[in-house]
């Protein structure tokens, strides 16, 4: 029977071959954004300021794609991450072997190391091709203007709106873009600064383009505009531009408080972020009132001017709710908002497609990602 049988061999293991080029990893890539475009994501430098799930999210997308990262996180591992869902930070990747390397006592002890030195081998191991991640350990306050002017791109989370809107001018400054994002319980947003000099080609059809082009002046305004605008101001909404949309109320809340108490809202401190943002509405409040009595307004005008800004924050109690889920991240909320970010970066690097409204916020209560344009 051995002519009509093939003898069984053991598989001989392949030899090792030479590295794969980046060619043959990004083939996918090339072939769907052109050689061109997948050039300059390549070359690109991207910063990313506090890791959370969100940006972690965000991360893995671009560094699949070719983006070199830096991260500036020196918060303790793993502590600093005890509610951020992401498979990079779970702490059963990172080995004794990777903690002893890492850590500049050379013991194992994981706490030890920051949440930036943790993250550097997960990166290298996402993308051998890429150089090995940057990292940067100093507190945001303490790193120079001139150092974010280095990065094409600068990615945030969890900082105060003044270091927000410090870091947006640098970055732009530089010819870079901003992108600040953050998700808390059920919610997402994200406020994109690409710079008053961001040129694009639209997408137009199958494989065409428009020629070069720009927003028109005061069509996209800067993060530091949409960060120090009053909450009343923004009636951005298309269904109801008498108020601001409830997420972006949130948001800015959060941040108010981040900006005076140097922390992010949580649990342990609800009472406090209450009381903050109930004298944060009574201040605005006062300023709107007097406002309307120098442009003539009515007294009505005053109480419904007061009255839309409670609702949408709601009581003590509901404020000292947020204040418990403001550093509560859910990994599909994560996911979503961060594919959507992601591709912002990427056509922001490529300069291939419109970039989206300067103001995105994600509902997962109803599926819904809307794009504002602030101006």
């Amino acid at each position: 029977f051995d002519q009509f049988f093939v003898k069984w061999e053991e598989p001989q293991p392949k030899p090792p071959s030479a590295q794969r080029d980046a060619s043959d990893v990004y083939d996918r890539q090339i072939r769907l954004w052109g050689a061109d475009a997948q050039s300059k994501i390549s070359s690109a430098k991207v910063l990313y300021i506090t890791i959370t799930g969100i940006s972690s999210e965000i991360l893995k997308n671009l560094v699949l794609a070719g983006v070199q990262p830096a991260i500036c996180d020196g918060r303790p591992y793993p502590s600093a991450l005890s509610s951020t869902p992401s498979f990079f930070l779970n702490t059963a990747r990172i080995t004794d072997t990777d903690a002893t390397m890492m850590s500049e006592n050379g013991t194992t002890d994981t706490t030890a190391i920051s949440v930036a030195k943790a993250m550097q081998p997960l990166v290298h191991e996402l993308n051998p091709l890429l150089e090995e991640c940057v990292v940067d350990e100093r507190l945001v306050e303490d790193i120079p203007d001139a150092d974010f002017s280095n990065y094409d791109i600068v990615i945030a989370s969890r900082i105060g709106k003044e270091q927000a809107c410090r870091i947006s001018k640098a970055t732009v400054t530089g010819g870079g873009a901003f992108f600040l994002v953050d998700c808390f319980g059920m919610n997402g947003c994200a406020v994109l600064d690409l710079g008053p000099q961001h040129e694009f080609r639209r997408e137009i059809g199958k494989d065409k383009l428009s020629d070069v082009t720009k927003r028109s002046e005061g069509e996209y305004v800067s993060c530091d505009d949409i960060l120090h605008r009053r909450l009343m101001d923004m009636k951005v909404s298309r269904w109801d531009k008498t108020v601001p949309p409830p997420i972006w109320s949130r948001y800015a809340a959060i941040l108010n408080f981040c900006d005076q108490e140097k922390e992010w809202p949580s649990a342990s401190c609800a009472d406090s972020f209450s009381k903050k943002t109930l004298t944060w509405l009574s201040d605005m409040e006062e300023e709107q009132r007097k406002a309307n009595e120098t442009n003539g307004a009515k007294e009505g005008n005053n109480v419904a001017t007061y009255s839309i800004s409670k609702s949408l924050l709601g009581s003590a109690e509901d404020l000292q709710y947020l204040s418990s889920i403001a550093d509560a991240e859910i990994s599909p909320i994560c996911a979503v908002l961060g594919g959507v970010v992601g591709n912002e970066v990427i056509k922001a690097l490529s300069g291939k497609g419109e970039p989206a409204n300067n103001v995105l916020l994600f509902d997962a209560t109803d599926g819904g990602l809307r794009s504002y344009t602030v101006q």
